[in-house]
């Protein structure tokens, strides 16, 4: 501090009135080091500070300047009150001109003991007060870049491309004249041509001409004399007849009779081959009509006279997987190009009879195979994929070649098995998409085994990648299992085992087996934990956890032979006391596993008493009877989901989000705005929503962590409030898509577009999702199944009758009708399968003023408002009772179901926990 920042107190200076008083105009603050210390006074500087003051340091006190004049009453100021006289400084009362005229030149004056001192801010030290705040405990979280709204996530990176683009310039592209084939044949699928008219009044039904006519008199002479004379055909082609539309499409075999194995090393003569193609086109007439029946003639006699360019242009497909659009009514036209059919699309079907198709069946494959001896490889996969329907054997093919990315191709456009899929990208160092579509079904593993098998170094990448995704989805202990066959990788799994020691009792107790597995010489460092585990007064879920990974492990060492011998004592202490769950045959793995003799003679017989009964909430007969607490929050709730351990995660809008404990007192923050969350399995990720007009900001929590990613924004529509941790359904811009939500890129795992309309309500269920569609007539109901791979169950019109309908994962649409009888109480009816229920429900006191009904997993929770307050029921529609009765305030309502329960809280801060094992209910208000 400078000795000259202070005169020397002027002696002969006798101040009569030292110091401001009562209700004053001030400028600044003198803060007295002989009362306040320096913490005090930075705390006083905090407090007072606004943009634009100034704050100095002297020997005996610090002073601070104001940004502009405030008004305040001197006795309360918090300091001395300081006051700009003229130009002359600030002064700590109201002198004279006398005693103005003895002060010596200052920017600031006091007065100290009666004897005027006058300070100089250019001999003082400047202050910096926000150096002194603290915010080591705080997260810093970058600020929010509104553009990134604006990029919304690319569709069809999974979507294969069709043939032509995989062949490249080797395949023309189709004439007009074919995709109008096309066209019209698929509007006649349903026996109507393109225009509408029926199909007897197109051009397939006109009349024969004469050589049509002569034609088929001569095939059908063929097919006389092969019906009388078997032998003649030679065994070139069965002589049974033709087969009809009931049995046909087996492709099995003959129709009539068995069929005599030829000898391959004799070559029918060529008549024989003529009469039996003039045979076969006989029968197929009679099916198909004479035009198709010429058609497949003339393909017959293409595939004879060896000119496979020109057949496999005009060959029909056969033994196809997919559905038919019905029979085909005009006749196949050529072939543009040798272009294989995108997708599992439906098409035409032209029925002409299993001796056409096994005749067809043979000719295709001996042009498979020629084209092969002749290395036409591009030619050989079309007849395999698009004539003979052998997908798998085309992308065996392929592999065989060495064209996998041929193959991955054609595999994501068949929508073949994940695995498959999987291995043939990575085979075609295409790594990232490979890696999309193992997260999108979660299919590592068995594509990890696919590759181990031939390829190590492609093993080696997909099981990194399969770590990572575990670990994103908070799933570190699993991540460290996946990775640890690679020694590379087994320095990150060690960090994957810290992450999971910090997250949780339960998790850090199973981290500890894992760790006595993997890393057996570090567990001494945990022996602190480990005792507070075999403790039989700490906490029983944390132990029981660990005493069910211990029962499971494989193999044994030192260190899990020491571990389970340190908490097996506990264990069956926690059981006697009805603590735990363990059964007796894993207790018995425990003991063996401990392999202490001392403590298999101190352990006595296994007596295990029995659990007290549980009441199941969707199980138990009789309702439940419950109650709200009428006093509200002292915040207003948009979201909560259980985490655990009697903590909740709770969305406060545009205050953020807060772990709570089961009394509702914050645990810990997170600054982030959240109106809604999406949750992961694992309980360790969570999605915080928040609507910004037409878009949704979303930010991923790491919840043990304590880390917030923001990833960015887009429209959302509908969303599940559910996720693995990486696959999150939606609906965005009239589109199902499921996006990656670990990575701020918002990568499209799957979508389905073209609905015929907007999406008007969708519900997700842990195994179904379903969505309603507004079409141009109709409402349709889209139901897809999401696990192990997401299919298309159902997609079904919706029968107007004047009754709600409410989406259910059990039935699609539930529906159902809410009215009051004359004694006041409330009917509920509804439709389960094909039987019709009723319910009788009390409704709450008071005129009824509204109602409504909300779905869940195994039932469905009608509320009911009255005047004051409102009355919720928790029903079970196929036992067509109520399993709980929940008297609740008028509030607005919402529920989140959870794998241990159902949660029931409003916008007023009341929360209600009900677990389903044991109808347990627990309540708190947001404190």
């Amino acid at each position: 501090m400078p000795e000259a920042a202070m005169t020397e107190p002027t002696a002969r200076a006798n101040v009569r009135y030292p110091i401001w008083r009562g209700r004053q105009t001030v400028d600044g603050l003198w803060l007295a080091a002989d009362w306040l210390s320096p913490e005090q006074r930075s705390e006083r500087i905090l407090h007072e500070w606004m943009p634009g003051c100034r704050a100095w340091r002297f020997e005996h006190g610090d002073v601070l300047c104001f940004e502009a004049p405030r008004m305040l009453q001197c006795e309360f100021a918090g300091g001395t009150p300081l006051r700009q006289v003229g130009a002359q400084g600030l002064y700590a009362g109201p002198l004279t001109a006398e005693e103005r005229a003895t002060l010596e030149a200052g920017d600031v004056h006091l007065v100290i003991g009666g004897q005027l001192q006058a300070l100089q801010f250019a001999k003082a030290q400047a202050l910096d007060p926000s150096l002194v705040i603290d915010i080591d405990d705080y997260a810093l979280h970058d600020t929010y870049d509104g553009r990134r709204s604006l990029a919304l996530p690319k569709a069809g990176r999974l979507t294969g491309k069709p043939l032509r683009d995989v062949l490249g310039d080797k395949i023309p592209p189709p004439s007009q004249e074919r995709e109008a084939f096309l066209r019209d044949a698929a509007a006649r699928g349903a026996g109507r041509d393109a225009s509408g008219k029926s199909v007897g009044e197109g051009f397939s039904s006109a009349k024969p001409s004469l050589r049509e006519r002569a034609v088929g008199t001569r095939d059908r002479m063929a097919d006389w004399l092969l019906q009388r004379f078997p032998g003649l055909s030679g065994g070139g082609a069965p002589a049974g007849g033709g087969g009809g539309a009931a049995n046909s499409g087996r492709g099995v075999g003959t129709g009539g009779g068995s069929v005599r194995p030829r000898n391959p090393s004799i070559v029918p003569q060529r008549w024989r081959d003529m009469l039996v193609r003039f045979a076969i086109a006989s029968r197929a007439s009679r099916l198909i009509g004479m035009r198709h029946g010429a058609y497949l003639r003339r393909l017959m006699e293409q595939f004879d006279r060896g000119d496979l360019n020109e057949a496999l242009r005009n060959a029909l497909p056969i033994d196809g997987s997919g559905d038919s659009l019905g029979q085909a009514f005009s006749a196949p036209g050529r072939r543009d190009s040798l272009r294989l059919s995108q997708g599992n699309g439906a098409a035409p079907s032209i029925d002409f009879g299993d001796s056409a198709r096994d005749r067809l069946r043979k000719l295709y494959r001996n042009a498979f195979e020629q084209l092969d001896r002749q290395g036409k490889i591009d030619e050989a996969v079309f007849v395999l994929a698009e004539l003979l329907s052998a997908r798998n054997e085309a992308l065996d093919y392929l592999v065989k070649h060495e064209r996998f990315a041929q193959a991955a191709e054609l595999a994501l456009s068949w929508d073949m098995a994940p695995d498959l899929i999987i291995r043939l990208l990575m085979l075609a160092g295409d790594r990232e998409r490979a890696v999309l579509v193992a997260r999108r079904d979660n299919a590592f593993a068995a594509a990890v085994a696919l590759l181990e098998n031939g390829h190590p170094q492609q093993a080696r990448q997909l099981r990194g990648e399969w770590g990572q995704a575990l670990a994103e989805q908070g799933l570190w202990l699993a991540a460290v299992d996946a990775v640890w066959p690679d020694p590379q990788a087994r320095e990150q799994a060690g960090r994957w085992l810290l992450a999971a020691e910090a997250a949780g009792a339960e998790l850090s107790a199973r981290a500890l087996v894992q760790r006595a597995s993997l890393l057996p010489d570090t567990v001494h460092h945990y022996a602190e934990r480990i005792a507070r585990l075999a403790d039989p007064a700490s906490p029983a879920a944390p132990r029981e956890a660990l005493g069910r990974d211990l029962a499971e492990v494989k193999q044994t060492n030192p260190a899990l032979r020491a571990l389970a011998a340190q908490v097996l004592p506990a264990l069956a202490a926690d059981r006697a006391a009805c603590a735990n769950d363990i059964e007796r045959v894993q207790f018995e793995r425990l003991r063996k596993l401990a392999d202490d003799p001392w403590l298999n003679a101190d352990l006595p017989g296994w007596s295990l008493p029995t659990p007290p009964g549980r009441r199941r909430l969707w199980e138990t007969t009789g309702a439940l009877n419950a109650s709200a607490p009428d006093a509200p929050g002292l915040q207003s709730l948009h979201d909560v989901a259980a985490l655990g351990d009697g903590r909740y995660l709770v969305a406060l809008g545009e205050a953020g989000a807060a772990v709570v404990d089961r009394g509702g007192r914050r645990v810990r923050s997170y600054a982030v705005p959240a109106y809604r969350f999406v949750m992961s399995h694992s309980g360790q990720i969570a999605l915080a929503i928040a609507r910004r007009d037409s878009v949704s900001r979303i930010a991923r929590l790491d919840l043990p962590h304590h880390d917030i990613t923001d990833l960015g924004a887009m429209p959302l529509q509908f969303f599940a409030d559910r996720f693995d941790g990486i696959a999150w359904s939606v609906v965005s811009g009239e589109r199902i898509m499921v996006v990656d939500a670990a990575r701020a890129s918002l990568d499209v795992l799957w979508s389905v577009g073209d609905l015929g309309g907007p999406v008007i309500a969708a519900e997700f269920f842990p195994i179904e999702e379903s969505f309603l569609v507004r079409g141009d007539r109709e409402q349709v109901l889209w139901r897809y199944r999401n696990a192990p791979q997401r299919r298309l169950l159902s997609r079904d019109p919706i029968v107007e009758d004047g009754r709600f309908r409410q989406l259910h994962p059990a039935m699609g649409v539930l529906p159902l009708q809410l009215t009051q009888d004359d004694d006041g109480a409330v009917r509920f009816a509804y439709t389960w399968g094909t039987r019709d229920f009723q319910i009788r429900l009390s409704p709450p006191s008071g005129e009824l003023s509204g109602h409504g009904v909300i779905p869940l997993t195994q039932g469905c929770l009608v509320w009911l408002r009255g005047d004051r307050a409102m009355r919720l029921h928790l029903v079970r529609p196929l036992h067509a009772d109520v399993a709980a009765s929940i008297d609740w305030p008028s509030a607005a309502l919402r529920t989140r179901e959870y794998e241990g329960g159902v949660l029931l809280f409003d916008h007023q801060g009341r929360v209600m926990d009900i677990a389903s094992d044991t109808s347990k209910v627990r309540t708190f208000t947001l404190l």
